[in-house]
């Protein structure tokens, strides 16, 4: 086996010199006032493309456990079975919460409006998806039925990914979630069918309503849509 390492500087070279070939064989200037000043700027490398660019980012502070949370009485004691490294594996350990999930979490408990602004792939869902479920654990203990939360998003993609991660996470939880949007189907065989198609899935799971007529017959404990 060989192994090969990519040098992102060559790389891009060999980009730009294949662009500035495909954009030289088509553009033509009569006047050789503008050719010469074209020519210039991508010499400099300042017309056709950037960079490249490096950017060190720092490693997100850590925040307060599960464990920690579950004992100060902030989170339901089952809450973290349901937030495992692996969605669908409840033996695997607990995600390690970040400082700004577990401050989030803090705030959105004690009933504050709470904006949290991070970077891509900093966990900002589990801000509010944490304390959302723990907060159906606790109301099923209580006997409540019904929608506890919607959770609204800009895009259809962005709303069938979120719905993904918590419906395989909530499996076996008791409680129930279902997306509802333009392409949500009316009957259950119906959706069955585009769920599999979509999933590879043979069944939902159980944690799952997956047609309108579910979710208007009994209606889910976290509903997600978009606007």
């Amino acid at each position: 086996m060989t192994n090969t390492s990519f040098d992102p500087v060559t790389a891009l070279d060999t980009v730009a010199g294949a662009y500035r070939t495909f954009v030289s064989s088509f553009q033509k200037f009569k006047n050789p006032v503008i050719k010469e000043w074209i020519d210039r700027k991508i010499e400099e490398g300042t017309l056709l493309y950037k960079g490249p660019y490096i950017e060190l980012a720092r490693r997100y502070a850590d925040g307060d456990s599960f464990d920690n949370l579950i004992g100060a009485g902030i989170l339901h004691p089952e809450t973290s079975q349901y937030f495992t490294r692996d969605p669908e594996d409840r033996s695997s350990s607990p995600v390690r919460l970040y400082q700004h999930q577990s401050d989030a979490i803090r705030s959105i408990v004690s009933g504050k409006n709470t904006v949290v602004t991070s970077g891509t792939g900093s966990g900002k869902s589990f801000c509010f998806a944490i304390p959302v479920v723990s907060t159906c654990l606790e109301m099923q203990d209580r006997g409540l039925r019904g929608i506890k939360a919607i959770l609204v998003y800009p895009m259809n993609a962005l709303a069938n990914s979120q719905y993904d991660d918590l419906s395989a996470r909530l499996d076996g939880s008791g409680l129930k979630i279902a997306i509802y949007t333009g392409d949500t189907p009316h009957t259950y065989n119906e959706a069955l069918i585009t769920y599999r198609a979509r999933t590879a899935r043979d069944a939902p799971y159980d944690s799952e309503l997956i047609s309108r007529e579910e979710i208007q017959r009994t209606p889910p404990d976290i509903l997600i849509t978009n606007y």
